[in-house]
């Protein structure tokens, strides 16, 4: 059971505490996504494990909630740890985007960073398949209905947001 922070409507501390799927209307927990660039300007993008609640067989970032206490820097790094098996260094990081839902705050990040896929270790239960992909080939993903519709949402502003070169 994840346990995560709740916040009010403004992203203000409530002082509680939540199952990070109990949904109360007016309370919020917190949310990450990382995009991982290589040298190339290709994102590393991820394949759901079939038995994922949402979205399952479908790609799409790292990324998940962020557990009490943390910051959304530390889920970030931590999510990148838990489900590729990689240590990102935080230098490498930059904030691009902060969005509100219906039930949490998502905060979008960018690594830049040259990763060697033969290396990552998929966390079983969450990730099925890893690969480098082009935006153009995200893009295509998204149009055949194969990329997680989290990201539909925002994808075309955040690649706006993308502060070229690498």
């Amino acid at each position: 059971m994840e346990i995560v922070d709740k916040f009010d409507n403004k992203r203000r501390p409530l002082h509680k505490t939540s199952e990070r799927h109990d949904k109360v209307d007016g309370e919020y927990r917190q949310s990450v996504h990382t995009w991982i660039q290589n040298s190339k300007g290709e994102f590393l993008i991820q394949k759901r494990t079939p038995n994922k609640k949402f979205f399952p067989n479908m790609w799409s970032q790292t990324g998940g909630g962020v557990d009490t206490g943390e910051t959304t820097l530390q889920a970030a790094l931590r999510e990148c740890k838990e489900e590729l098996g990689i240590d990102i260094n935080p230098n490498n990081m930059e904030l691009i985007l902060s969005f509100k839902r219906k039930y949490d705050f998502v905060d979008v990040w960018l690594v830049k960073q040259d990763i060697d896929i033969s290396e990552l270790v998929l966390q079983e239960d969450e990730v099925a398949d890893v690969k480098w992909a082009t935006i153009d080939e995200i893009k295509d993903l998204m149009n055949s209905g194969k990329l997680a519709k989290s990201i539909e949402v925002y994808f075309n502003m955040f690649i706006e947001l993308l502060d070229y070169p690498f």
